[in-house]
């Protein structure tokens, strides 16, 4: 071989070991055997619970808190001054008393004695008329013997006309004294105002008043009022007393002395005009008639300064929906399942919403399927399911199928049930059974060459 060929090929020889290795790794790659891929499985519906969407009823109950308070409240003190020589017992603190009973006495000993001069005085001026008009008898017979033409105003003179006015002037004037004596006497003994309750006493046997002294503080019984604070948006469906109507009906609750159930009924007097300070809430004042009466439950009173809870009965809207405020969510948005076993996330109009029930008059209908669970990410369109279906409608082969879900629907599931109170643990998926891992596949070699090697 000449040294030309011999040097071609020593150079062609690791070019072709190069090509040879290639191809021949190429080849093993290519050879290997491949697992079958498992098909991606469907979605899988979230399991959900519902509840029909109920129909309003025509009233409905608004709360609202306020302090109790007399409708008439005053402080008593006497008419004329003096010493105290009396205090009823009905003047104790809490004890009740009917408009015109004597709750003091101051002593009378002075005004006895000024009503009986002012008597006396009264007799005198009456005594001095007659005299005046005797006296006027005699100017009369005088002037008829004179027989002299005179003016009226001469006349009146000649007739002591002024005297006789004077006369009679001082006869009133005495009765009007005796009569202020007479009422200051009866002044002594201090009287209610108006049917009520005594809160507080302040002056005792023995001290002497003056008129801008008191004695007590009364209030009165008949009525007592409850001022509540409202949303705004709450005062459309309520309504104030009127000449021709009553004011929206109430319950007053006072569960501290009476229970949970017991209530008294009230009204709404006045929507009063102007807003709170702070909360900028609106301010309804309701009226308790009889609040002390045979009515109150459980033979206890209301109290003045009592916080009591007030329930207003509101007229509803025809047509409005209720649910409960639980399943309305961020931006007055409703979960509902559709026909087709949809999640359809619904805006609504909200009338009314507190903590616990929320009053639609558009978006929702009666009968429409509401989602009481919670939905980690809900979207619109996202397939959904009820509990009732929730194995019944699985086929004897769909197992594959099951177990094949995504771990993330899964997920998904086990968080709404942890959310919803359902108590669920998740169940670790193997692979698919027609699936061989190259574990599987080592051990099945190594026992296909035990069973086939011949024995020594």
């Amino acid at each position: 071989m000449s040294r030309v060929t011999r040097r071609t090929v020593w150079l062609a020889l690791p070019v072709f070991i190069l090509v040879v290795g290639v191809i021949a790794a190429f080849w093993i790659l290519e050879s290997q055997p491949a697992a079958p891929r498992a098909k991606a499985p469907e979605r899988q519906a979230r399991l959900v619970t519902v509840t029909p969407a109920e129909a309003a009823p025509a009233t409905l109950d608004f709360s609202a808190n306020g302090t109790v308070a007399a409708a008439d409240a005053t402080t008593l003190r006497p008419r004329v001054s003096g010493q105290i020589v009396d205090l009823t017992d009905k003047l104790a603190p809490g004890t009740r008393f009917a408009k015109g009973d004597v709750l003091a006495r101051i002593d009378d000993a002075d005004y006895r004695l000024a009503r009986k001069s002012a008597q006396t005085d009264l007799a005198n001026a009456r005594a001095a008329l007659r005299v005046e008009q005797g006296q006027q008898a005699v100017a009369e017979r005088e002037l008829a013997l004179v027989g002299t033409d005179v003016s009226a105003d001469e006349r009146d003179l000649a007739l002591r006309g002024p005297q006789l006015e004077q006369a009679k002037a001082d006869v009133e004037a005495a009765h009007t004294a005796v009569e202020q004596a007479q009422l200051d006497l009866d002044r002594t003994a201090v009287r209610a105002p108006f049917t009520g309750i005594v809160t507080e006493r302040s002056a005792s046997i023995g001290d002497v008043v003056a008129t801008s002294d008191t004695i007590a503080t009364l209030a009165a019984t008949d009525a007592y009022w409850v001022d509540v604070a409202l949303p705004v948006d709450q005062l459309r469906f309520i309504h104030a007393a009127g000449p021709n109507r009553a004011g929206t009906p109430a319950q007053i609750y006072y569960p501290d002395a009476w229970g949970e159930d017991a209530f008294l009924p009230a009204e709404i007097l006045r929507i009063q005009p102007a807003l709170e300070t702070s909360g900028r809430m609106a301010r309804v004042l309701l009226q308790v008639p009889d609040p002390l009466g045979d009515n109150t439950p459980a033979d206890s009173r209301l109290l003045i300064g009592a916080y009591v809870r007030a329930a207003l009965e509101a007229r509803i809207p025809r047509g409005s929906v209720l649910v409960d405020s639980a399943f309305v969510h961020e931006d007055n948005n409703v979960w509902v399942m559709t026909a087709d076993n949809q999640l359809d996330i619904r805006s609504v109009d909200i009338l009314y919403r507190d903590a616990t029930q929320t009053v639609i008059a558009g978006g929702l209908e009666p009968g429409d399927a509401v989602i009481t669970s919670e939905l980690t990410a809900p979207i619109q369109g996202l397939p959904i399911r009820v509990e009732s279906s929730t194995a019944a409608e699985d086929a004897p082969g769909d197992e594959d199928a099951a177990d094949t879900a995504t771990l993330a629907d899964r997920a998904g599931n086990e968080t709404d049930r942890h959310r919803s109170g359902t108590a669920r643990s998740l169940r670790l998926i193997g692979p698919p059974s027609g699936i061989d891992t190259p574990a599987d596949a080592n051990r099945q070699a190594r026992t296909d060459a035990a069973t086939t090697e011949p024995r020594s």
